[in-house]
């Protein structure tokens, strides 16, 4: 049997043709009326199955066409289409002289048994002459028509403006959902860019910390490490991944297993360790914890001190412990050289005030033992025992010097001296100290060193250095003194905690003798403090050293190991300014009796008793004052007839400059002599003394005073 199928929608074509294709039917397709009509003029077909609506023209105009064509009129033609109208289109269809209107959809199967079924009625009725039942001028077929086609308009229209409704929702949706999406995708990049930013930012601190960090997961291995990481150990970046924190640091205890950290005895009181096991667990911080660790670092074992901190985080998910350590072992050196310097400068003070109080003493003792002497015969059997008291007083004498010189208190007499004839002039005497079976080699700069100093301070700076040498090489050996011209910068105050920067004498004393340990080092510059036996030292040599070269505002440094002998190196400011030298005063032998007027101001008891008791006994009237304040108040009360102050600098209520002061604003031309347990540097006593007075250190002989007090009278 052929079939033709007129169809508009392809598929329902498609599902036609396969249907009756499986019957065995040949199958001839058309998209719409005109092409049906074509080929139904060409093919003849058995059967045509059509659509009611479509392009050009449709399946009603297709069934008229048919109609009117006496050759293709007998064709049985059955619409296949969806109702628009109820059961207007069926009648409509059958009016025309359809043989049946089959409604969409239907099984292929049901489709193919109707399609016979209706063959078979067509052959029936083929005998029986059946009028069309509508005229194709008829108006009723025409508005028939024209409802359909008008309902399936409005239809489509409708379906049409709900499909366009549709789409702008659609699109509007579509449009909203973009905006949406590109709001969040322009949030979620601005968040990356963030995250990248704050990840190159945290791994910028990271590597350029000034400390060392480490990044440790929880088996306590390293993830990350730093750059001072790598400059402290001296390791690669892939040397210290994946190993223990303990392992990577060089720390000699994680060293001595082959599992590494933390798997030592020494492991166990390891602060590090125990810290950052702490952080894991709980989640808390630490911060500035300090620990020592002994390291291995340029295959050297070295003790470094840290500042460690750790803190809990998340990288990847991953709960890890950033692991800080700060290396403060320069800074506990410079600490440690700190509290030394500050503990010798409280010790100066102490031994200064020692000084002062014991100068006090002695200078009553010394008075009254001379003038004791002085009015004795040389026959009397005391006479040698007051003899020997004053040498023994002197001897005192000697050792508050010694005290005032470390406490930087004593009388400086300076100068502009090359420091190399200060070395040549001492050299036969350190020979003659240390002895013939140790050499002493000389090695000095070949121009001049010029330093403002005492000469007879350094010289005996070098004395002492070449007795505590010779001591310490009790077999023998070698003492080398060289001196050289030497410059400090920046980087070596930093590194040494000590000096300025400028142009520096440096004089450098090296024995080769036993050597000290760190503690003797430490202790080396504290007064009374000695190695020597009892009896063969009073500890106050190297103390005067230090207080020598304080006072020259120079620095002392030593180097020394057991063993391997010791070096001192002394640096002396350079100077190229020559300064005048102040004569000093030449004092007659014999002192000079007097009949003036002295206002003495002493606070000391017993040393103002004997001052009164040698002036009045020279002839002098003394006016005596207790201290500072009644001076100035017994001035007042005799100013026209006083005419010579003798003053002590240090005294309560007001010190004797400060009383000397009020004193000149009544009578200018006053002559003053200041005494004190405190000696002070020569270039200062003219700024404190004037043109019309003297300065006299404690203790003084009593023959120095009268003439020191006959001098000042006599001026003018």
């Amino acid at each position: 049997m052929n079939v033709l199928i007129v169809e508009d929608n392809v598929n329902a074509r498609k599902l036609l043709r396969i249907t009756f294709e499986h019957y065995n039917c040949t199958v001839f397709e058309a998209q719409d009326g005109e092409e049906g009509l074509d080929l139904a003029s060409r093919h003849h077909p058995d059967i045509i199955i059509s659509d009611a609506l479509m392009p050009r023209m449709d399946g009603f105009q297709l069934l008229r066409a048919l109609k009117a064509d006496p050759e293709l009129k007998p064709i049985p033609f059955i619409f296949y289409s969806s109702t628009y109208t109820g059961e207007m289109e069926a009648e409509l269809a059958l009016s025309l002289g359809a043989e049946a209107f089959v409604s969409k959809p239907t099984e292929p199967e049901a489709l193919w048994q109707k399609t016979c079924a209706i063959i078979k009625e067509w052959e029936k009725r083929q005998h029986v002459p059946t009028p069309s039942a509508i005229n194709e001028n008829d108006e009723q077929y025409l508005r028939e028509y024209s409802r359909i086609v008008a309902t399936k308009l409005e239809e489509k229209v409708l379906e049409l403006e709900d499909a366009l409704l549709q789409r702008r929702q659609a699109e509007d949706e579509l449009r909203s959902l973009n905006e949406e999406l590109t709001r969040e995708i322009a949030e979620r990049k601005l968040v990356e860019n963030t995250l990248k930013e704050q990840e190159e930012e945290l791994a910028t601190i990271f590597e350029n910390a000034p400390f060392v960090m480490l990044l440790l997961d929880e088996d306590r291995k390293v993830r990350r490490v730093n750059a001072q990481a790598c400059l402290l150990t001296g390791l690669a970046v892939s040397e210290m991944i994946d190993h223990r924190s303990g392992e990577a640091l060089r720390c000699i205890h994680a060293l001595e297993t082959s599992d590494g950290c933390g798997f030592s005895l020494n492991c166990r009181k390891c602060v590090i360790r125990t810290t950052v096991l702490d952080t894991f667990d709980t989640g808390q911080s630490h911060h500035q914890v300090e620990t020592s660790l002994p390291l291995v670092i340029d295959n050297k074992e070295q003790s470094k001190t840290f500042l460690f901190s750790t803190i809990r985080v998340s990288v990847a998910q991953q709960a890890m412990v950033l692991l800080s350590l700060q290396d403060v072992s320069e800074y506990k050196k410079l600490e440690l050289q700190l509290l030394h310097a500050q503990k010798m400068e409280s010790i100066g003070t102490l031994a200064g005030g020692i000084a002062h109080d014991f100068n006090n003493i002695l200078t009553a003792i010394i008075g009254y033992g001379d003038m004791t002497l002085m009015n004795m015969n040389p026959e009397d059997p005391q006479h040698r025992n007051l003899v020997f008291m004053l040498e023994a007083a002197r001897r005192a004498a000697a050792l508050a010097k010694d005290l005032l010189l470390f406490s930087r208190k004593q009388i400086s007499v300076k100068k502009v001296v090359d420091l190399n004839e200060i070395v040549r002039s001492v050299e036969k005497f350190l020979q003659r100290i240390i002895g013939e079976d140790i050499d002493c080699i000389m090695s000095l700069e070949s121009v001049a060193l010029p330093v403002f100093a005492d000469a007879h301070q350094l010289e005996q700076v070098l004395m002492n250095l070449a007795t505590n040498a010779r001591d310490a090489m009790p077999d023998g050996g070698s003492l080398s003194i060289a001196t050289e011209r030497i410059s400090l910068d920046d980087a070596f105050i930093a590194t040494h905690a000590y000096g300025s920067s400028g142009s520096y004498a440096l004089l450098t004393v090296t024995d080769t003798g036993m050597g000290m340990d760190d503690e003797t080092c430490r202790q080396i510059f504290d007064p009374f403090f000695t190695t020597k036996e009892i009896g063969k030292g009073t500890g106050l040599g190297m103390s005067v050293v230090y207080g020598i070269i304080k006072q020259h505002e120079g620095h002392i440094a030593l180097n020394s190991e057991p063993g391997a002998g010791t070096t001192f190196k002394i640096y002396l400011p350079l100077n190229v300014t020559k300064l005048t030298e102040q004569e000093a005063e030449v004092s007659p032998e014999k002192p000079v009796t007097g009949s003036e007027v002295i206002l003495l101001a002493e606070d000391d008891e017993i040393v103002r008793t004997m001052a009164q008791s040698l002036l009045s006994g020279f002839g002098y009237e003394v006016i005596v004052a207790v201290d500072g304040e009644d001076a100035v108040q017994k001035f007042r009360e005799n100013q026209e007839r006083i005419q010579l102050l003798l003053f002590d600098m240090i005294m309560p209520k007001k010190s004797g400059k400060e009383a000397y002061g009020e004193i000149r604003e009544l009578k200018p031309q006053i002559k003053v002599i200041f005494t004190s347990g405190y000696a002070t540097d020569p270039a200062h006593q003219k700024v404190q003394v004037g043109e019309t007075g003297m300065m006299i250190p404690k203790p003084y002989l009593p023959t120095n005073l009268l003439t020191m007090v006959r001098s000042v009278l006599d001026k003018g």
